[in-house]
C-alpha cells in the first residue's frame, strides 16, 4: 500500500508542476507606443471591431509583448500603466484581459488585449 502511494505521488508529482507553469507565462516587451485610451468596458472585441474611443484625448501606453507562442499587443486602461521595456515579464492571462506584476508590486495591472498573432 505504502509502495502504490509513493508511485502515485512521484508521478503525479511532474503533472502538478507542469500545470502551475501554464498558469502563468513570461515574454518581452518589445515595443511601446502611445495611443487613444479605451473606455472601461471596451475591450478585445470593441477594438477588433473598431469602435469608438473616449473622447476626453488621453493617451494610454500600448505594448507589443513577444511570448513564447503568441505576440500580444495590449494596451493599459490607464496612462499611468508603464511596463519597463526589454525585460523578461511574467503574466497570466484572465478572461479577456493580460494581468502583470510590475516591479513587484502589491496588484496586478491589467491590460486590454487588443490583438494576438501566432509566432512563426
Amino acid at each position: 500500500m505504502k509502495r502504490a502511494l509513493f508511485c502515485i505521488v512521484v508521478f503525479a508529482f511532474p503533472v502538478f508542476l507542469s500545470a502551475q507553469d501554464h498558469s502563468s507565462q513570461q515574454g518581452t516587451i518589445i515595443r511601446m507606443r502611445m495611443t487613444d485610451c479605451m473606455g472601461p468596458q471596451h475591450g478585445f472585441m470593441a477594438a477588433m471591431s473598431g469602435a469608438s474611443k473616449v473622447e476626453s484625448g488621453a493617451l494610454c501606453p500600448e505594448y507589443v509583448l513577444a511570448g513564447e507562442k503568441v505576440v500580444y499587443i495590449i494596451s493599459g486602461k490607464t496612462s499611468d500603466q508603464l511596463i519597463p521595456l526589454a525585460e523578461i515579464t511574467r503574466f497570466r492571462l484572465q478572461k479577456n484581459e493580460m494581468l502583470i506584476r510590475i516591479d513587484d508590486a502589491s496588484k496586478e495591472s491589467h491590460f486590454h488585449i487588443k490583438a494576438m498573432v501566432l509566432r512563426p
